[in-house]
């Protein structure tokens, strides 16, 4: 069984596994920074699984920063009937891409 685990930033869930690459909200470090993610929900592993109450205590999930860049634009149109009111308004999110290398528990 693949040893996994659910960690939570920047107000979002995810699943980590050794060797898979995560695009969180941005976080701070340059390219090539370790990252250390202590907020772990839930740890699977050989030995069973294990959910936090809300954390488990002891586990942590390290990567590194594969790259700092920003998504894709997404469009936001605002409309007024009958007013002749358009507006399209564009937005960008700054993400970061992580590479996990370890899943500590």
């Amino acid at each position: 069984m693949a040893t996994y685990a659910i960690i939570q930033t920047g107000g979002k869930q995810y699943r980590a596994e050794v060797g898979t690459q995560l695009t969180v909200e941005k976080l701070e470090g340059e390219r090539g920074a370790e990252v250390v993610f202590d907020r772990v929900l839930l740890l699977s592993g050989d030995n069973g699984v294990q959910v936090g109450v809300p954390t488990v205590d002891g586990a942590r999930v390290v990567g590194t920063v594969v790259e700092q860049t920003r998504d894709k634009k997404v469009l936001i149109h605002k409309y007024r009937r009958r007013k002749n009111s358009r507006k399209t308004m564009g937005h960008r999110q700054s993400i970061t891409r992580v590479r996990i290398s370890a899943v500590e528990g």
